[in-house]
Parts: structure tokens; sequence; C-alpha cells
């Protein structure tokens, strides 16, 4: 199942279903069309590029230049079921991106100040879509936890909990 996020500003939570990008494009298009002036965010794992549907959003984003659009992908190589690489190749993925039409930029996705000016300078391109590509490392700081899909969705009891806490340098 997906969790039901209750915040602000986030409109929906697909994960693997590979439906997030299609929505944020069909919401940046609606906006254009509404004369709205408000930019579209989706978060995607490399893993949920398995799914066609992102490429024909990616397509038709880049055929609407949805300079409001921004996609951040979380590069960290690990799917739900292993590695990405394993399952189906993405690479190269920057360049697959800017094939499609997008504007593209790496980052450090555990570098707070890259991420803040990445996403400072969007839209990188007055009439293309932006691809913010953050290079992770999935469960970081936490050893059990840390380059494995094995934790993707496993649970977490009060131990398992502080255990990660203390690896983290949490109280």
């Amino acid at each position: 199942m997906h969790p039901d996020i209750k915040v602000a500003g986030v409109e929906m939570c697909t994960g693997a279903l590979g439906h997030g990008l299609a929505v944020a494009m069909g919401m940046a298009l609606g906006a254009r069309i509404q004369k709205q002036a408000f930019h579209s965010f989706v978060m995607l794992g490399d893993g949920e590029l398995h799914e066609g549907s992102n490429w024909e959003a990616a397509m038709a984003a880049s055929h609407y230049r949805l300079a409001n659009l921004t996609a951040i992908i979380d590069r960290n190589k690990i799917s739900q079921s292993g590695p990405v690489a394993e399952i189906v190749g993405i690479e190269p993925l920057a360049d697959k991106w800017r094939a499609f039409g997008w504007e593209v930029r790496e980052i450090d996705g555990h570098d707070m100040s890259e991420i803040v000016d990445a996403l400072d300078a969007v839209p990188l391109h007055a009439d293309r879509p932006t691809a913010l590509i953050a290079h992770t490392i999935k469960g970081k700081g936490v050893s059990f936890a840390e380059n494995t899909y094995l934790w993707h969705s496993n649970n977490v009891n009060d131990e398992i909990y502080a255990r990660a806490l203390a690896e983290l340098g949490e109280p």
C-alpha cells in the first residue's frame, strides 16, 4: 500500500506505480492553461523509472515546454526488489532525460546546500522542464540499512529505531 500523506503541498504519493510524473505534468500544463503561476515538483525513485508511464510523461512535458515542472530523481541505484541495473538498466540516465528534451542537473542528494541551490535555480531553461538527479546512498548512515534493498519496506520496531538513531548520532 502507499502512504496517505497529509502534508500541505503534497497532492499524492504514488511510489513505484509510476504515476507521479504524469500527474505533476498534468498539473503543470493545467497551471499554464489557467494562467496560474505555480511550479510542480515530483520526487521519483530511480527504480520507479522502470515504469513506462514516466517516459511518456517525460516526452509530453518536453513537447509542451513545461518549464514549470521539475522532477527530482533519487539516484541511489537500489529499488524495492534489488539493484536497479540488475532489474532493468536505466543508464545513461542524464543523457536519457536530455534526449527527452529536459534540462538536467546532477547533484549530491546528501548536501542540503547543493539541493537548495539547485531548487533555487529552477527552471534551468525558459522552455524546458528540469530534471535534478540527486545522487544518494540508500539508508546512508545506518549500517544495517545502507546500500541494501532489504530495508526498503521492512518493519521498524522500537529497538531497531533506537539503533538507527544511535548510528546517526541522534539522542
